[in-house]
C-alpha cells in the first residue's frame, strides 16, 4: 500500500503537494498525520477533499511512504514508527533546508525553492500528467500561501513559472486569494492581544528578538497568520510566538535578519521551517521553560556578532597634541563636532572634548597646548571588539565617544547615537514606496534589492551591481544617494545617479571607467569625476566629503569625510538617503536623518538652523521640492526662511548662483506656484526691488503654461526653452532700465539679456502690425515672425488679448514655419538661370506663392518660376 503524508500541523503547501503526489502516484492513498488549520479545513470541506485517517491505517501494510513537504521523523506522527522498518520504501519531496536528523529515501527531490508544491508541479509538467482548473487551484494556493503570494525572500523564479503554468491550466485566483487573504477571527484576535502586550524584546548579539507567549484553552490552528499579522503591526525583524495550547506549546518563529536562522532553531525543538519562517510543536515543557530554553539557543546558534567596525564612524577629525585650546575650539566649530582625537605623529593620545575647551577657555587657558588638558585614560575599542563589550563600558564609565584604535592608530570612533542606532535600529521608520495612484506601501526591510531590480532598467541595476563589486576589490564603501534614492521611495522614475565613494572617489571612477571604455573628467579640488559612457550616459562618482563656509553665503570649503557627515552636508532630509552597493549589503538603505519620515509626512526640512545662513541659496531649492512633490516646508525650515529673509543674506548672493535657482524654478511643469510661495517669504525682492506679482502676471504666467502645453501638442521638432519664457513673464511689468538692472545682477548670458532686453520691444511691434493690417497675407505673417525666436513667440501668444494675432501666430507655429518649395536651386539652373540676385528673388517669390496657396505643387512652382524669369 503506498501512502502519501506530510507533516503535523499542515498548511496548505503540504496539502497542494499531497495532492499532486496522488496524480504521480495514482492509488496511493493521503492521509494527514497531525491536524490540519481551521483555513484548511474549511477549504476542504468547501470542495469535499477527502482524505483517508491515520486510525483507518494498517501501517504494517504500508510499504511505500511518500513524505511532502518535510523529511523530519519528528513531524510525521505515528508513521515515525515505521520509517525504520525493512523493505520500507520512501519517496521524499522537500523544500526545507537540510538537517542532521531527517530521514533519507530511494528517492529524493529536494531544493531550496520557495514551495514543495513548485518541485511537484515541475514533475507534473514533465510527465505531462493532465491536472484539471480545480487541481490546480489547490496546487496555486500551496505555492502562494508558502511564498507570500510570490513576495517572501524564499521565493524563486521557478515558483513564477509553476504558478504560470498552473494560471495556464485553469487556476482559480479568486478562490486562492480568499483563503490567503481573511479576517481575524474573534479567537485569534483574542490571541493577538495577549502576544502585543506579552512581548518583550532581547538582544542577542545586537539583534533585537521578540518573544511573545500566551495561553488558550482552545486550539487555534491558524497561528502562523496571528503570527504574521502581530509581525506587520509592530515592524518586528526576529519574533518568536510561544502559546501553550492543550497539552502542546506551540511556536511560531519569523525572522528578516540573516543572522538568525529560526529554521535551525526551531529544530532544536523537534520543528522545522526554514531561515525566514519555522514552527515547532512541543511536548513536555512548560512555556517558561521554552523561552529560558530559546534564549540559550540564540546565544549559542547566532551567527553574526556585530563589532566595532562595522557601526563606527570613519574618518573623523583630529588634533594634534602640542596645537592649543582656540586650535581645538575652531575645528570644533567650523566642522560641528564635539570631540576630537588627540594625537602625536598619527599615534593616538587621547581625547578633547568640547566642554573641556569651553572650561579652559573661561579659566584663561586658550594658549595652554591640548595635551596637558586632554583626557587620556579613555576606553578604547579595537576594530574586532564585540558590541556588547562596547555598549557595556560606554555605560559603565559614562564614556560619550569610543575611539577604535589598530595598532596605536585611530581608525574610526563610535557614538552614542552609534551605539542606539545599532540597538534601536528597528524603530527608524522603514522605507516606502509611493505606487502610481499617491498611496505608500510600506516596506518591513531595509534592504531594497528587490526593489532595485524591480523599478530600474536591468542595465542599471547591473551597472550597481558592478560599481559594488569594483568597490569591495578596491576595499572601499560605495553608495548610491540622493535624489535617485528619494525618488525611489518615492515610485518616481530617476537615472541620475550621484555615487559617493568612502575613500578616493576619482581612483575609483578612474578603475570603474577603465574597464568599461569610458571617458572621466575629474576635479580633484572637490574629489569629483564625471564618468561618461560610450552611449553618452553619465555617472557622477564624489569622495565622501564634509563641508565648511568661511563664511555666510559663500562657496564650501571640502574634505574628505565619512558618508554620514557627506549626508549631513546636504539641503534636506529628503536627499540624505544612500544605498549600500557593496555586494554584501547591496541595497542596504541608510538613513541617518529621518528622510523616509519626511517623505512619508510630505515635510521638507534642513538638517541643521544654520543651513540658509551657509547657502541660502537652499531656500530656492526647498520652494522647487515643496512644490514638484506637493510637499510642505516645515514650520521651523520656514521661521529659518524668514530669518534669512530679514537678514538680507540674498543680497551677498553672487548673481549667477541666484540666477541658476530660479531656472531651476522656472524649468518646473507650472512654475506659477514656486513664485507664489516666493512672494509669499517676500524673496522676489532679491531678483530686483521693483517687481511685483500682480494679478496680471499671475494671469501671464497661467497663460504661457498653455501656450506651451498647446504647443507640445504639436510635435513639432522645435523645442521651447520654457524657463526663458517664464522668466521674460517675470519681468514683463519692468521697465527697460531695470530689467538692465535685473541682468546686471543676476550676470544674465549675453544672447538671452539681449533676448530680455529687445526682445519685448519687438514682439510689441510685431503685434501691432499684427493687429492693424487688414487682410494680411500668410507670406506676410510668415516674414514677420520668422525672425523671432521660439520662446518670444510663446510670450508674445500668451501675452496677446485680440483673436486676430492669436490665430496669425496659432497660423505661423502649426504650419506656415513647415513650408518649403518643392523646387529648389538646381531646378532653376535647368531652366536657364544663373545664380545671383534674381536668383534668390525667385526662389523668395514662389516660396511667398506657396504660403499664400497660389501654388499647390512642384509644376506650378516651376511654371511661375519661369513666369519671373522672362
Amino acid at each position: 500500500m503506498k501512502v502519501i503524508i506530510t507533516h503535523v500541523n499542515a498548511d496548505f503547501d503540504g496539502l497542494a503537494s499531497m495532492v499532486a503526489a496522488s496524480k504521480i502516484y495514482p492509488g496511493a492513498r493521503m492521509i494527514f498525520p497531525g491536524s490540519m488549520e481551521k483555513s484548511m479545513r474549511d477549504f476542504s470541506s468547501a470542495y469535499h477533499l477527502v482524505f483517508d485517517k491515520i486510525k483507518d491505517i494498517d501501517l504494517d501494510a504500508v510499504d511505500t511512504l511518500i513524505l511532502v513537504d518535510t523529511k523530519n521523523p519528528r513531524r510525521i506522527g505515528r508513521f515515525s514508527e515505521i520509517v525504520k522498518r525493512d523493505g520500507l520504501k520512501m519517496h521524499i519531496y522537500d523544500h526545507h533546508p537540510p538537517s542532521d536528523s531527517e530521514l533519507h529515501g530511494e528517492v529524493e527531490v529536494l531544493d531550496d525553492i520557495g514551495a514543495t508544491t513548485t518541485l511537484l508541479v515541475e514533475i507534473l509538467k514533465k510527465k505531462r500528467i493532465p491536472i484539471t482548473p480545480f487541481e490546480a487551484t489547490i496546487l496555486a494556493l500551496g505555492i502562494y500561501e508558502e511564498t507570500g503570494s510570490l513576495t517572501f525572500p524564499s521565493t524563486k523564479d521557478r515558483d513564477l513559472m509553476a504558478a504560470s503554468y498552473l494560471l495556464k491550466k485553469g487556476a482559480d485566483l479568486n478562490v486562492v486569494s480568499s483563503y490567503i487573504t481573511r479576517d481575524l477571527s474573534p479567537d485569534e484576535i483574542s490571541l493577538l492581544d495577549e502576544l502585543l502586550h506579552s512581548a518583550r524584546d532581547y538582544y542577542i548579539e545586537g539583534v533585537k528578538v521578540a518573544v511573545a507567549t500566551a495561553s488558550c484553552s482552545k486550539f487555534i490552528g491558524e497561528m502562523a497568520s496571528v503570527v504574521h499579522k502581530l509581525r506587520d503591526m509592530e515592524n518586528i525583524d526576529v519574533l518568536f510566538a510561544i502559546v501553550n495550547m492543550a497539552d502542546t506549546v506551540q511556536m511560531v518563529a519569523r525572522s528578516r535578519r540573516e543572522e538568525i536562522d529560526v529554521g535551525e532553531i526551531a529544530s532544536e525543538f523537534g520543528g522545522g521551517g526554514h531561515r525566514n519562517a519555522a514552527s515547532a510543536s512541543i511536548k513536555d515543557l512548560t512555556i517558561i521553560q521554552v523561552e529560558e530554553r530559546l534564549l540559550e539557543i540564540l546565544k549559542e546558534k547566532v551567527r553574526h556578532k556585530v563589532v566595532a567596525r562595522e557601526i563606527m564612524t570613519s574618518p573623523l577629525k583630529t588634533i594634534e597634541a602640542d596645537k592649543v585650546v582656540t586650535d581645538a575650539e575652531g575645528l570644533m566649530t567650523r566642522y560641528g563636532v564635539n570631540v576630537l582625537p588627540v594625537l602625536d605623529n598619527d599615534r593616538f593620545l587621547g581625547l578633547m572634548t568640547r566642554e573641556v575647551i569651553q572650561k579652559s577657555i573661561f579659566h584663561g587657558l586658550s594658549s595652554a597646548k591640548v595635551r596637558e588638558l586632554m583626557q587620556s585614560d579613555v576606553y578604547e575599542a579595537a576594530p574586532d571588539t564585540p558590541f556588547r563589550d562596547i555598549e557595556s563600558k560606554m555605560i559603565e564609565l559614562n564614556q560619550r565617544f569610543v575611539p577604535v584604535v589598530e595598532e596605536g592608530r585611530i581608525i574610526g570612533g563610535i557614538t552614542r547615537t552609534d551605539l542606539l542606532r545599532t540597538l534601536h535600529d528597528d524603530i527608524v521608520m522603514k522605507p516606502s514606496l509611493i505606487d502610481e495612484e499617491g498611496e505608500h506601501h510600506y516596506t518591513y526591510s531595509r534592504n531594497l534589492r528587490s526593489v532595485l531590480s524591480e523599478k530600474l532598467p536591468v542595465h542599471i541595476d547591473e551597472m550597481l551591481r558592478g560599481l559594488g563589486s569594483v568597490a569591495d576589490e578596491m576595499d572601499v564603501s560605495a553608495y548610491v544617494v540622493g535624489g535617485f534614492v528619494r525618488d525611489l521611495l518615492m515610485g518616481q522614475t530617476n537615472l541620475d545617479l550621484d555615487i559617493v565613494i568612502e575613500g578616493d572617489g576619482i581612483a575609483f571612477a578612474n578603475t570603474f571607467a577603465e574597464r568599461h571604455s569610458a571617458r572621466i573628467k575629474s576635479h580633484h579640488r572637490f574629489g569629483t569625476a564625471v564618468i561618461v559612457f560610450q552611449d553618452g550616459f553619465k555617472l557622477d562618482v564624489a569622495t565622501a566629503r564634509m563641508e565648511y563656509y568661511e563664511y555666510p553665503t559663500a562657496l564650501p570649503t571640502v574634505e574628505r569625510a565619512s558618508i554620514k557627515k557627506d549626508l549631513y552636508r546636504r539641503d534636506f532630509t529628503i536627499n540624505t538617503l544612500a544605498i549600500k552597493l557593496n555586494k554584501r549589503n547591496y541595497g542596504n538603505l541608510t538613513d541617518f536623518f529621518g528622510g523616509q519620515r519626511d517623505i512619508k509626512e510630505k515635510t521638507i526640512k534642513v538638517l541643521h538652523n544654520l543651513s540658509f545662513i551657509e547657502d541660502p541659496t537652499r531656500v530656492f531649492r526647498a520652494i522647487r521640492f515643496e512644490q514638484r512633490f506637493n510637499f510642505r516646508i516645515g514650520k521651523y525650515t520656514q521661521n529659518l526662511i524668514k530669518s534669512a529673509v530679514k537678514m538680507e543674506l540674498f543680497h551677498r548672493l553672487s548673481g549667477h548662483r541666484l540666477f541658476d535657482e530660479l531656472v531651476l524654478i522656472f524649468s518646473e511643469p507650472d512654475p506659477i506656484r514656486a513664485v507664489r510661495r516666493m512672494n509669499e517669504f517676500d524673496l522676489i525682492k532679491f531678483i530686483h526691488p521693483r517687481i511685483r506679482l500682480t494679478t496680471y502676471i499671475e494671469a501671464l504666467f497661467s497663460n504661457i503654461n498653455d501656450v506651451i502645453a498647446w504647443h507640445k501638442l504639436l510635435y513639432l521638432d522645435k523645442p521651447v526653452i520654457n524657463w526663458q519664457v517664464y522668466f521674460m513673464g517675470l519681468l514683463d511689468e519692468l521697465g527697460k532700465e531695470y530689467i538692465v538692472e535685473v541682468c546686471r545682477r543676476l550676470t544674465i548670458p549675453g544672447q538671452f539679456e539681449e533676448k530680455i532686453i529687445y526682445g519685448r520691444d519687438e514682439i510689441k511691434r510685431i503685434s501691432i502690425k499684427l493687429y492693424r493690417q487688414k487682410n494680411i497675407r500668410p507670406s506676410e505673417i510668415y516674414h514677420l515672425l520668422k525672425p523671432v525666436s521660439i520662446e518670444l513667440l510663446i510670450l508674445m501668444m500668451a501675452k496677446a488679448k485680440e483673436d486676430k494675432v492669436k490665430k496669425a501666430i496659432s497660423l505661423y507655429l502649426a504650419n506656415l514655419q513647415g513650408i518649403k518649395t518643392s523646387i529648389t536651386g538646381s531646378d532653376l539652373k535647368r531652366i536657364g538661370l544663373a545664380p545671383g540676385p534674381l536668383f534668390k528673388e525667385i526662389m523668395g517669390k514662389v516660396l511667398d506663392a506657396r504660403l499664400d496657396g497660389d501654388v499647390r505643387s512642384r509644376e506650378e512652382e516651376l511654371s511661375l518660376a519661369k513666369v519671373y524669369k522672362s
